[in-house]
This record gives structure tokens, sequence and C-alpha cells, in this order.
């Protein structure tokens, strides 16, 4: 019964010491962890892990033949990094500031690694590009012992704002006429891979070398695709925006593969070049609205917005979305409601700009916020953290941290991880509790959580 594999198909799935129902528990893992059996025994199975603890024996009907959803939201510090884990493949969404993407990857991926071997990434995302979403994907791209299939991105440009040619740090932009009003719109976008590589040549042949007229880290990550590419490790890069519907190659509506929908970018007209409306920075009480785009709400607005389902389950992934962004979406989108879901990443790492009627339309049963140490933001806020309770689902809704589920011990700082499964029919998220030398190391929660206690 060498090499055969099962998968756990419960929430916390039980290994015991002995082939029985009554025999010692010796580890709990989370439904879809991957198991070996070595052996069998009646009803019961004789398993061993990749490195999730302990082996044991599981009962047959505990596990199943085939894998399941995992997604991993991944502590990055301050920034946003996720990776899904799904029957076909595998993808990354953001990879954060730096490389604690890379090297978590390289502790999950290790074993595969052996002899020489690669690990395929079919998709990234690259929500959008500031600095704590895409450089940690830098590193990624340059790795060797990855391939990859499309990068996806929002098409947004970013030059150096203290180069002297530069008038707004995301290109071009123009006046348009929409809905009777004047509004200034971006206009300045690429897609493929030789659209980039056009950008970097324009920017290498600019005059002032010092700085550069496309931002360092933006430039950095482009060229690490471009020498990918010529290496035979990445397929293409394409924008994409709400005018694609689904993500290419996941457009299925089988209950047993990943379906993911494009929520977001808006672009201003449903076909012809594509331009993005400027954001203005919302006011704050008492203050004068400005009309005067942004640069960072531009950016941070035009997020691409993916909504995951999988089965009975959906997990919405909205960058970071703020208050005229959100506007943007709900008008765009009217009486429809494609926002709602079960899990949602939280806009933004938890920043005080949402809109309360946005919030109202997402409505997960998880809210999942994703953020760091750095002081100048303080993320998550008192006020985002409060609202996302009041205005999820359920008597019972979950709020897990990235920074939160962190713990220290002498031999340092452990980073927080949190984990979504689904099999299609049951959702459990988990983290890893913070003093896990016993057999069940995990905090888990079936979703719809009930309460932990009876309330009568």
């Amino acid at each position: 019964m060498a090499n055969l594999f099962v998968f756990a198909d419960e929430p916390e799935t039980i290994l015991r010491e002995q082939p029985s129902a009554s025999s010692r528990a010796v580890n709990h893992v989370l439904l879809g962890t991957k198991l070996t059996v070595v052996e069998q025994s009646g009803n019961f199975l004789k398993v061993t892990t990749m490195r999730e603890g302990s082996g044991g024996w599981v009962h047959k009907d505990d596990v199943r033949p085939t894998p399941i959803l995992k997604v991993f939201y991944v502590d990055v510090g301050q920034g946003d990094g996720a990776i899904i884990e799904h029957p076909k493949g595998c993808m990354l969404i953001d990879g954060g500031p730096s490389d604690g993407m890379h090297r978590f990857m390289l502790h999950r991926y290790d074993s595969l690694f052996d002899n020489g071997g690669k690990v395929h990434i079919d998709t990234v995302v690259m929500s959008h590009p500031d600095l704590d979403h895409y450089a940690g994907l830098t590193p990624i791209l340059k790795d060797p012992r990855f391939t990859f299939g499309t990068i996806f991105h929002n098409g947004i440009v970013r030059y150096d704002e203290d180069h002297p040619d530069v008038v707004f740090d995301l290109g071009a932009t123009a006046m348009r006429a929409i809905g009777g009003q004047q509004v200034r719109v971006l206009t300045e976008t690429i897609s493929t891979l030789s659209q980039a590589q056009a950008l970097l040549a324009k920017s290498d042949a600019s005059p002032t070398q010092n700085p550069k007229l496309v931002m360092t880290t933006y430039a950095a990550f482009w060229r690490a695709a471009l020498e990918a590419k010529q290496q035979g490790r990445l397929g293409s890069a394409k924008r994409v925006t709400s005018r694609d519907k689904t993500l290419p190659g996941f457009g299925g509506t089988s209950p047993d593969l990943l379906r993911i929908e494009v929520l977001g970018p808006v672009p201003t007209k449903s076909t012809g070049a594509f331009e993005f409306v400027g954001f203005p920075e919302p006011a704050e009480h008492g203050e004068t609205p400005s009309k005067s785009p942004s640069s960072s709400h531009t950016c941070n607005g035009h997020s691409v917005v993916l909504k995951l389902i999988y089965g009975q389950h959906s997990f919405l992934f909205g960058g970071d979305l703020n208050i005229p962004a959100e506007k943007h979406l709900l008008a765009h989108y009217g009486t429809a409601n494609p926002f709602e879901c079960d899990v949602a990443k939280a806009c933004h790492h938890g920043s005080s700009d949402f809109s309360v009627a946005f919030m109202k339309k997402v409505r997960p049963q998880v809210n999942v916020f994703s953020s760091g140490d750095n002081k100048s933001f303080d993320h998550p806020v008192a006020d985002a953290l409060g609202a996302a309770g009041r205005h999820a689902r359920g008597d019972f809704p979950l709020l897990f941290s990235t920074e939160l589920a962190r713990a220290t011990t002498s031999s340092g700082i452990h980073f927080g991880l949190i984990n979504a499964r689904s099999n299609g029919t049951v959702l459990t998220m988990a983290q890893m509790k913070e003093q896990h030398n016993k057999a069940d190391v995990w905090d888990s929660f079936a979703v719809p959580w009930q309460g932990k206690f009876a309330q009568s």
C-alpha cells in the first residue's frame, strides 16, 4: 500500500495510536491534509504526514481520495500574501513587501525540491502595484525552483514621483465626460510582458538616471518576470478587469473545480481603451471633499478584486479597496450583489478607509486581516475591526489576524498563518495555538461557527 495518498476529510481529523475509535489521539490534522497510507487494519488506515506531526491510525470514513481547496493567508508583515492550492494547481495572490512569502514557500514545498524538483505556480495575481503587495513576488520569480503560468495584474504602472519628468506617478491622465461631469482618468496602462519590457526600456533611456523613470521596486518585479520568461519558467502576463468576468482558466461551473470571478477593477467603459477613474482621498469629518485624484487612492482603489468559488463556499480578495473605490464598485453593480462571500480578506489591512455600505454587501462569515507591526499605520484599526464584526453574518462571526496569530518563543518569532480549507461542503478556518506541544495544535472553527459552548 506504499505511495497511496489520502486526504483528511474532517475539520480536525484525528489520528490515533491504535486502529480503534477508543484509542488515544496522537495528532489532529486539518481538513485536506495529505496523508501517506502505509498499512490497513479493518476500517482503519495507518498513515504518516509530511510535516504535520505524528502519524497514526485514521478511520477510512474520515479521509477522501482527492485533494480539496486550501487557502493560506501568510503572515508577510505589513502587506498581503496568499497561497491558494486547488485540485488542479496552485496560485499566489500578492506576495507582501519582502521575502516572507518566499521563505514560507521554501518551507512548505521543501520536499518537492529534492533531486532538482520544481514547483509550478499556474497563476500569479498582483492585485495592484503597491510595494507591500508585489515586492515579495520578485524573489519567487527569480528563484529557478519555481515555474509559472500567467501573471495577472491591473495594468497600472508606477513611475518614480521624484523623477523630474513625472507629473503623476501612475502615468498619463486626461479629462473625460462621465455621468455629465468632467472627470480626470488614468489613461496609461500595460498588459503584456512585451509592453512591460518597452516600459523598462523607456525608463533606461531616460536622460535622468537617478532616480530612474520607473519606480525601482516596480521595475525589479517586471525584470524578474522577463528573466523568468527568457529562462522558460513563465508563460505570459495579462491585465484583468471586470470586462473579463472570470479569470482566464477559471471560468468553469463544476463544483469540484475552482471558479474565479473578476469583479474589479472597473474601467470607465466596457469596450475600447482601458481607462480608470482617478479616485480622490476621502474627506474626514468637517473637511471639504477633494476632487483631485490621489495617487495612492487611485492605485489602491483599482485593485484586482477576485471572488473565488469552490462548491458551496466563496472567498473575496479585494486588495486595498478604499471608500471612493467601493462606492465606484457599488454604483457599477447597482442592485446586484456579487460581493457577498463566506470568507473575506479584509481590504487594506484593516484601514479606517472603508465603506459601511460595501461591508454590508460583503457580509462574510469570516474576516481575515493581513497586517504587520508597522506603527505608522497601526492596522488593523479599532473601527475596522468593530465594523467588520458588526456587519458580518451569524451570531458568532470569526475575525482572524495574521499579526495576532504570531507567537514568540525562545527560538524567535513564529509568524502567523491563517488556514482556510473547503471540500466543497465543509469549510473550516484554523490557526496554530501558541503553545502547541500536544497532539492537538490547532484552534479550528467549522463555518458557520455555532460557538464553542452551548447557550442554554
